[in-house]
């Protein structure tokens, strides 16, 4: 098969998908509480070529094979808040401070996010503020046993580049490697044994834990459970349970700070105060005296002490179902999601709206860029076809 046809058309095929996940974006721009998906490709396996002369072979470079569109990864930053009066509409601030954030060992999940800068510290391991960086696999799962250290023939100063891979000295050396528990080099950032691990080095917008409303969601092949979503754009269905805008079914959340399975918020429909929700999430009462809702659980019992409220949730363990919601570790189940979430932190914005993140300026640029790049892969196709075709019926031909 000729490698320059299938990089190329393995390059046609990334940029097709980018071209459609930027639609998205552009189509939820007015979407309140969507988060811009940023594209992200991985390169495939790279050829090692070699010279042989005499029975011997010597290593002359790397040929490369294509790429393939690897997922969409949400950027959290906090999009325009707009003040719209509407009683139903609560904005989420998040309160992360700013700057580098990386995945350590430890956590549920077998990796947390840190606030900090990567440093170096024993045996020449990157941690955060003593705590060693979080090594991943291919499929995005924590390897136990496996550190990133610091390369001591590296002559640079930067420990990680962009999108969490090693920086390179003049003498192409990489910033970091990786070794066991006992600190013996198992392997060079992708190549050979350490092909597909990495680190994850980023900021409040790619990572850390930011606040969310949970939602009873419902999914197109019918499982249940918990989901997350950022939206506030708060309705009431025709049973005056509030729910967020594609009709799930607002979860509240206890006095431990957690969601309540099974509960809901039912506002007053004879409630007749300028606003719903006070500032913590607690009803308010009108002139006269009633509560602007109740919490009542799967029996229609009142919940004592529940309240509409936020929960955190590490953001590189979340996936998107739809316009604002989110599914935690690739799952419903509330015994998978819950152990994830922790107490909400988020500050709630009543008669406010979070607007998307998504800058049309930006995403337009990125379109045409995906667009002109495509059809350069497509002009190498065409003269890659010229030349085999050029091969086959010129090169050879007996004159006669």
């Amino acid at each position: 098969m000729n490698v320059g046809l299938t990089t190329a058309a393995a390059g046609m095929q990334v940029n097709e998908r980018i071209q459609q996940l930027l639609a998205n974006n552009l189509a939820n721009q007015a979407t309140p509480g969507f988060k811009v998906s940023n594209p992200e490709a991985i390169e495939n396996p790279v050829d090692q070529m070699y010279r042989g002369q005499n029975g011997t072979y010597s290593y002359i470079g790397n040929m490369g094979t294509g790429v393939t569109f690897q997922e969409g990864v949400p950027d959290f930053s906090a999009g325009t808040l707009s003040q719209t009066g509407r009683a139903l509409d609560v904005a989420i601030t998040d309160t992360l401070a700013s700057g580098q954030y990386a995945a350590v060992q430890g956590g549920a999940t077998g990796s947390t996010p840190m606030p900090g800068v990567v440093t170096v510290g024993n045996g020449g391991r990157l941690g955060v503020n003593g705590q060693a960086l979080a090594v991943f696999d291919a499929n995005g799962q924590p390897v136990q046993g496996v550190y990133a250290v610091r390369n001591p023939n590296y002559r640079g100063t930067a420990l990680t580049a962009t999108a969490s891979a090693p920086d390179y000295d003049a003498g192409g050396n990489p910033s970091y490697l990786f070794a066991n528990a006992q600190g013996q080099v198992i392997g060079v950032p992708g190549q050979g044994a350490a092909e597909g691990l990495s680190i994850r080095v980023g900021n409040q917008s790619n990572m850390g834990y930011h606040s969310f409303y949970p939602v009873h969601y419902v999914s197109s092949q019918g499982q249940q459970g918990i989901a997350l979503t950022k939206s506030g754009s708060l309705q009431v269905d025709s049973n005056n349970t509030l729910v967020d805008s594609a009709g799930n079914v607002i979860l509240p959340v206890g006095a431990n700070g957690q969601p309540i399975q099974g509960a809901r918020i039912v506002i007053n429909p004879r409630f007749q105060g300028p606003e719903v929700f006070a500032k913590d999430g607690q009803p308010v009462t009108d002139s006269q005296g009633q509560a602007s809702y109740t919490v009542v659980n799967a029996a229609g019992q009142p919940v004592p002490g529940a309240r509409l409220g936020t929960v955190d949730a590490d953001v590189t363990q979340l996936s998107p179902l739809g316009q604002t919601e989110y599914m935690v570790g690739n799952s419903f189940a509330p015994a998978t999601v819950l152990p994830q979430l922790r107490t909400g932190t988020g500050q709630l914005q009543p008669g406010q709206l979070e607007e998307s993140n998504v800058d049309p300026t930006t995403t337009m640029t990125l379109m045409l860029n995906a667009v002109n790049s495509y059809e350069a892969n497509q002009r190498v196709i065409q003269t890659e076809d010229s030349l085999l075709q050029t091969a086959t019926t010129d090169i050879g031909k007996v004159n006669g």
